[in-house]
């Protein structure tokens, strides 16, 4: 095969695992992680599941066996989610949150529900209900809206250009969001960096803040992700057919057993 210029599929899901990698070490070693280097790794994180669900989608099409495809993704979201938790911190009743393969398995659902309701308004309807439902999973309520993005809009370059633009725009304001409570509650708690600008727990504060603006770099690499989309070839190139699989729950442990090592590691089960 004469090989094109451009991204294979291969080094697409390559930077997918990279900055998938990125973003989970820092928000799992976040304590002992520099506050500067929570940028890079926060932007690195914004590419990944603009990448991933990209390619949900184009699995949906091409697979031969969609029944089979569907059963992995979840077999191997079911095999993730006690790694996730413990990494996250959030074992068993309270502080549960499901993992993006389970949002990725719902995707699916929706995708073939879409192709095959007759209903439309029926099927808007369905997808409403379940789309706030992930709130509760990772990518939570976006997620399953970018996967059906993906699949219904026709022109190639629009739905690599519009999705990731949805995925930016939600995560930024969502992080607006939460950076605004927050800066409330450390008001409300007379928090040292309000309270007291000379007080010992200042420089701490400081840091935490940073660390907090280094969120909103999550959105601006989604919205990076555009460019490596466009400039994917339709190429296969390496083949990695279980390789995100595997990585997926065994980057968790590692995290995880680093966290405990480090002493940073905390498991609540109530």
């Amino acid at each position: 095969m004469i090989e094109k210029k451009g991204i294979s599929a291969y080094t697409l899901k390559m930077i997918a695992i990279i900055g998938m990698a990125m973003q989970h070490t820092a928000l799992v070693l976040g304590e002992v992680i520099p506050a500067w280097l929570h940028f890079p790794l926060q932007f690195g994180g914004g590419f990944t599941f603009p990448i991933m669900a990209f390619f949900v989608v184009e699995g949906y099409k091409h697979t031969s066996n969609l029944k089979k495809y569907m059963g992995r993704i979840l077999i191997f979201a079911l095999i993730s989610q006690i790694p996730y938790m413990i990494a996250f911190e959030s074992l068993f009743l309270f502080g549960i949150t499901f993992n993006i393969m389970f949002t990725i398995f719902i995707g699916l659902l929706m995708l073939v529900l879409y192709d095959k309701m007759k209903i439309r308004w029926l099927f808007w309807v369905i997808f409403v209900i379940v789309s706030i439902a992930t709130i509760f999973a990772d990518w939570g309520i976006v997620g399953i809206v970018m996967i059906l993005m993906y699949h219904i809009i026709k022109s190639d370059k629009a739905r690599k250009i519009a999705t990731p633009i949805v995925a930016g725009s939600f995560t930024f304001v969502f992080g607006i969001i939460v950076a605004a409570v927050v800066a409330v509650m450390m008001i409300v708690s007379g928090d040292p960096i309000f309270a007291d600008a000379f007080g010992a727990d200042t420089l701490q504060s400081v840091d935490d803040a940073i660390v907090g603006l280094a969120g909103l770099m999550f959105p601006l690499g989604s919205f990076a992700s555009i460019a490596v989309l466009l400039n994917y070839n339709g190429q296969r190139g390496r083949n990695m057919k279980y390789m995100f699989y595997v990585f997926y729950p065994l980057h968790f442990v590692v995290l995880a057993l680093l966290a405990f090592a480090l002493g940073i590691g905390t498991l609540y089960f109530f």
